[in-house]
């Protein structure tokens, strides 16, 4: 067996080799699984990117991984998938597109054999809420359960489009499935944070440029491992290893901070509807006033529409 492996370090580089597998090791082989290898005079801990069955190198010359570091893959299939989409669809390298799923903290912890994938505690979730759905809301949420297209929810202000949200993060929950919240700046990451924390308990996990990397690492493990149920962040929290994501609503989805200025400048609606398309949980792009290229969706079928045209009154 061949497998191409690149560097694990502080910053991917644009680089890969070739190495042999032992037979030994041959069945923990894996995408993604991290390898101790020879590389010059050191042993250096290095990826596995993809398994390969020729090469025009000479065989005699090729090294031997020495031992696999860490044998569960760092990123789940759809993940894999979704990194060489965007290689492929945004013209950048493998290497820039792996940079976005994994904080820095981890990475070093990697390197200094610190890391293990275990929760550190059990996180709980309580629905505390009687407040009830009104006629149009209801509808809403029923329409939006009930479709099997990803959906574009058209809403007016204070039509109570939160409360929609709120009661479909309530259903995924009770069936214990995972639920992310996008929304596109960190004043209103806390906003609606306060509210669903108020109501789902304090649990809910939030993630902004505002935390430090070690707890985007414990934020990592716990999406991981899933045991976070219910996550609000902005666009970064789609590149995080969902492990059973059922639902993603992208709130304010016309907002162009779901564009990224920095190379890979990926849009997070595109990518969610690419995860969408591997793990079959339920998109919902929502806005007062769509993008042009979601209602062109629409209007084409692709997207259902979803609308809550009346002002909620108490």
């Amino acid at each position: 067996m061949l497998v191409l492996i690149s560097p694990f370090s502080k910053s991917f580089d644009d680089i890969w080799l070739t190495y042999f597998v032992p037979t030994d090791l041959e069945k923990y082989i894996k995408p993604w699984v991290i390898v101790d290898i020879p590389l010059q005079s050191k042993i250096v801990t290095w990826i596995i990117l993809d398994i390969i069955k020729e090469t025009n190198i000479d065989h005699n010359k090729l090294k031997s991984i020495i031992w696999i570091k860490f044998k569960t893959p760092l990123l789940h299939d759809y993940q894999i998938k979704i990194l060489k989409w965007i290689a492929k669809y945004y013209f950048v390298t493998i290497h820039s597109s792996a940079s976005k799923f994994f904080p820095k903290n981890l990475k070093e912890k990697i390197e200094k054999q610190k890391f293990d994938l275990v929760s550190k505690k059990d996180l709980n979730y309580v629905f505390n809420y009687s407040k009830n759905l009104s006629p149009e809301q209801s509808i809403a949420y029923k329409e939006i359960i009930w479709t099997t297209k990803n959906t574009l929810f058209y809403w007016v202000t204070w039509s109570g489009k939160t409360e929609v949200y709120i009661n479909l993060v309530k259903k995924y929950l009770e069936l214990w499935k995972q639920s992310l919240v996008l929304v596109p700046e960190i004043i209103l990451t806390n906003q609606i944070f306060e509210r669903f924390q108020t109501i789902f308990w304090k649990d809910v996990i939030i993630i902004n440029s505002s935390i430090s990397e070690a707890t985007k690492t414990k934020n990592w493990i716990d999406i991981y491992t899933n045991n976070a149920k219910i996550i609000i962040w902005t666009r970064s929290a789609l590149f995080y290893p969902y492990t059973d994501l059922w639902l993603i609503i992208i709130d304010e989805e016309h907002d162009l901070s779901y564009k990224s200025e920095t190379s890979p400048r990926i849009d997070a609606r595109e990518v969610a509807v690419e995860i969408s398309k591997y793990t079959d949980c339920k998109l919902i792009l929502a806005s007062w006033t769509p993008c042009i290229k979601n209602m062109y969706k629409a209007i084409k079928w692709e997207f259902e529409i979803v609308n809550l045209l009346k002002e909620f009154t108490k």
